[in-house]
């Protein structure tokens, strides 16, 4: 295991006008510790998709940037997320391999399996759909998700507790959430707003369906995107399109205030000419049925998952031309739009502190000053490449540059002292249909950085790309997915076209890491 030493990014951005002491890692086993979430929630280290209804990716207590490899699990799986965690330090995750598989799966903390839903074998079982789901834990510990045509709710040792059908099949939740009033569902991605009684599955309220938008229809060409048994063939093509926002109304997952229960989404606006729009909405949920309370336009297509500030007062989306908004959550007035600085959903640190960052190119992460907007610091990590790859001959269309490269391919994390990111340490790839500059994956690393500054601290080395989102846990312990994206990508639809030299080396595996603190 390759471990990573603290270099110090020579970056600056002119132009755009907390931390924690760590003197020991504190280990949590108990709901002692205050998570804070809202009623209805597990009070649980991660929750939801984004860990709590604010979808701030915030984890309140302290990491260790020193850390070693636990235990990795599902191998041969690519998961969008790493699911969840609840008060006993277990994970629920899901995965997607199609008929006579499992797709919903409970881990101790050790890795060791305690029971998974049974192997789809009609379209009345769990089927591989709710793998780009992540459960949502509520305060009696039972796990909910949905899948392609149903919405499903299991007790804690995964005795089934209730299934219920979807309106439409193939029309799935974009994750799930709960509401002020209890009730638990979602927005799928053709925009219906559902919401069950958490104990019997009954429809809790009329459906109400969001303005049809229009999406755009071509994503990134990704030839041999999650093959070799990775992901079911039969669901590829709508993962691809929510993960890269096109053909669908709603990519993303809504954000709840944790207040006054308003429902916060991002979704396809109507056609301008040749121009995409989007809208985030902001949803009143009462007894009788939905209503829409914000209605703002935005940018270019579906945008990212919007979040919320500590407070609640301020809802954070980056649009789908990658302007980054900040907007009174109870007007729908825009504070600020910082433009061209956020391609990720957006993580919120304690001091709320927006975080964000580029995929395709530098800056790599991205700190935004809560007030204004204004860039708080911009980081490249091209030296943290540069020290464990070396140098090539450029091959030019492909590679023109044979310069190391580091860049940003996860979700943004934060606990209370560390931001934490997934990157590919490799070389710009130049895709000559899309023009897009994608990351060829040699080492795939877990990094922690100064909140303070971005200065990477340290990284450590992990087994296949990471994708998604990073989860956090009892004692600082850290997990990941191993989506793959590019892993399999550049290994299955690449590497012929490529000299041995730049080729993805890592047959892809999929599956989650589950990282510790190392010991003394």
């Amino acid at each position: 295991m390759l471990v990573y030493q603290s270099v110090k990014p020579d970056f600056t951005k002119s132009g755009f006008l907390v931390i924690l002491l760590l003197p020991g890692l504190v280990c949590v086993n108990s709901t002692s510790a205050a998570y804070d979430l809202p009623q209805y929630y597990g009070q649980v280290p991660w929750a939801s998709v984004h860990r709590d209804s604010r979808n701030s990716d915030f984890f309140p207590l302290p990491t260790s940037e020193d850390l070693v490899v636990r235990i990795s699990v599902l191998d041969g799986a690519a998961l969008i997320n790493p699911g969840v965690i609840d008060r006993h330090g277990n994970h629920f995750v899901t995965s997607a391999r199609g008929a006579g598989f499992s797709h919903l799966h409970a881990f101790d903390g050790n890795g060791r399996l305690l029971w998974e839903s049974p192997k789809q074998m009609t379209a009345d079982d769990l089927d591989s759909y709710a793998g780009f789901n992540a459960p949502v834990i509520d305060d009696k510990g039972d796990i909910y998700v949905g899948d392609g045509n149903q919405m499903w709710a299991f007790h804690p040792d995964g005795e089934l507790k209730w299934v219920t059908p979807l309106p439409e099949p193939g029309d799935p939740f974009v994750y799930q959430v709960i509401s002020r009033q209890g009730y638990v569902g979602g927005i799928t991605t053709q925009g219906k707003v559902l919401f069950y009684e958490r104990d019997t599955g009954a429809l809790a309220i009329p459906v109400f369906n969001l303005p049809a938008g229009a999406a755009p229809q071509k994503g990134p060409s990704l030839p041999g995107l999650w093959q070799g048994g990775l992901m079911d063939d039969a669901v590829i093509p709508l993962f691809k399109q929510i993960a890269f926002g096109y053909g669908v109304q709603v990519a993303n997952a809504p954000a709840v205030h944790p207040e006054n229960g308003r429902i916060f989404i991002t979704a396809a606006g109507p056609k301008q000419g040749d121009k995409y729009t989007g809208v985030l909405y902001g949803l009143d949920l009462t007894e009788s049925g939905v209503t829409t309370a914000i209605e703002l336009p935005m940018g270019g297509g579906s945008g990212t998952s919007p979040a919320l500030s500590v407070s609640g007062d301020t809802v954070y989306s980056a649009d789908g031309d990658g302007n980054m908004l900040a907007v009174d959550s109870y007007s729908g007035e825009v504070r600020w739009s910082a433009k061209g600085e956020g391609l990720l959903s957006p993580a919120i640190g304690p001091d709320d502190t927006v975080y964000t960052g580029n995929i395709f190119a530098a800056p790599t992460v991205i700190a935004l000053d809560p007030d204004n907007g204004s860039i708080k610091w911009a980081r490249s990590y091209d030296d943290a490449a540069a020290r464990v790859l070396p140098d090539l001959e450029p091959f030019p269309p492909l590679v023109p540059d044979g310069n190391p490269v580091a860049r940003l391919v996860s979700v943004i994390s934060v606990s209370a002292n560390h931001v934490w990111v997934g990157m590919n340490f490799g070389y710009d790839y130049h895709q000559p249909d899309t023009g897009l500059t994608l990351p060829i994956p040699h080492k795939s690393v877990v990094c922690a950085l100064d909140p303070e500054n971005g200065e990477l601290l340290k990284c450590t080395e992990v087994r296949d790309t990471v994708e998604g989102m990073i989860k956090i846990g009892y004692g600082g312990e850290i997990t990941v997915s191993h989506t793959t994206i590019f892993g399999s990508f550049f290994y299955y639809g690449v590497n012929p076209s490529l000299p041995p030299d730049y080729r993805n080396p890592v047959k892809p595996v999929g599956g989650m890491t589950i990282l510790q603190a190392e010991s003394p």
